[in-house]
C-alpha cells in the first residue's frame, strides 16, 4: 500500500504555463517508448516467421528490458489517449541528470563538444526530444529556479551550469547524444508498472500514482541536496 504523498511547497512554480511544456515533453518520450515496444513485438513476430528480428524503433536504443520487454503488454495496451493522460504529470518522466551537477560541470569545462555520440535516445525523434527538454530546462534555469527544482529536480549547481549554456550548445548536445538520458526510474520497473496500469484506469487511480511519483522525487531531492 502506497503512503499518501505530501504535496511539495510550490509557490508560483506550478501553473499551466509550466505544466504544458512538461506534458508535451512527457508525451513525446512516451510515444518513443510505446513505438519501441510495438516494434519489439513486431520484431518477435517477424523473427518467428523469417528467423531475422526486425529493426527496433529509431528513437530509442534497445536497452531497457524492464521497461520495454518485461512490461511490453502494458505498453502495447496503450493508445494515444492513454499516453496523453499519462503524460499529464507535474514532473518530467525523462531523466536527463539534472540532479547530477558534476556531469554538467564536466560538460561545461569541455564546452560540451566532447559529449559522447551514443545514448539512450537517438535518431531524429530522440534528438528532437532531448533538444526540447534542454531548451525548457535552460529557460527555467534562467527565469524560474523554483520551477526547475520542483518540475525537473534541478539543484542550484546544475541550474548555474544549464543557465550558462549558449543556444548553440542546446543544439550540439542533443545531436551528439546524452548517453545518461533515460526514462525516470528506469531501474524501478514496479513504478512504471503502476504508471502504465493507471493510464487506462480511473482518473483517481492515475492521480494517486502520479502523486506517488512526487513523493519519490521529493525523497530523491532530499538524498542529493545538490
Amino acid at each position: 500500500m502506497l503512503e499518501e504523498p505530501e504535496m511539495p511547497p510550490l509557490g508560483g512554480a506550478w501553473d499551466r504555463a509550466l505544466l504544458g511544456p512538461v506534458a508535451d515533453i512527457n508525451e513525446r518520450m512516451l510515444e518513443c517508448l510505446h513505438g519501441a515496444a510495438l516494434a519489439g513485438a513486431a520484431g518477435t513476430l517477424g523473427a518467428a516467421h523469417t528467423g531475422v528480428p526486425l529493426e527496433p524503433a529509431a528513437g530509442v536504443a534497445a536497452r531497457a528490458p524492464a521497461l520495454l520487454s518485461q512490461l511490453a503488454p502494458l505498453w502495447q495496451a496503450l493508445d494515444a489517449a492513454a499516453l496523453r493522460r499519462l503524460a499529464g504529470c507535474p514532473y518530467l518522466l525523462i531523466d536527463v541528470g539534472f540532479d547530477q551537477p558534476e556531469r554538467w560541470e564536466r560538460l561545461q569545462a569541455c564546452a560540451v563538444r566532447d559529449s559522447p555520440a551514443d545514448g539512450y535516445f537517438r535518431g531524429p525523434e530522440g534528438v528532437a526530444l532531448l533538444r526540447r527538454t534542454l531548451v525548457f530546462a535552460w529557460h527555467l534555469a534562467r527565469s524560474n529556479r523554483l520551477g526547475a527544482r520542483v518540475l525537473l529536480g534541478m539543484g542550484p549547481r546544475t541550474a548555474e551550469c544549464i543557465a550558462q549554456l549558449r543556444l548553440q550548445d542546446l543544439d550540439t548536445l542533443p545531436e551528439r547524444g546524452c548517453p545518461w538520458a533515460a526514462p525516470r526510474w528506469e531501474r524501478r520497473p514496479q513504478v512504471w508498472r503502476q504508471l502504465l496500469g493507471a493510464a487506462t484506469g480511473p482518473q483517481a487511480q492515475l492521480q494517486y500514482v502520479q502523486l506517488h511519483g512526487l513523493q519519490l522525487l521529493a525523497a530523491e531531492r532530499q538524498a542529493t541536496r545538490a
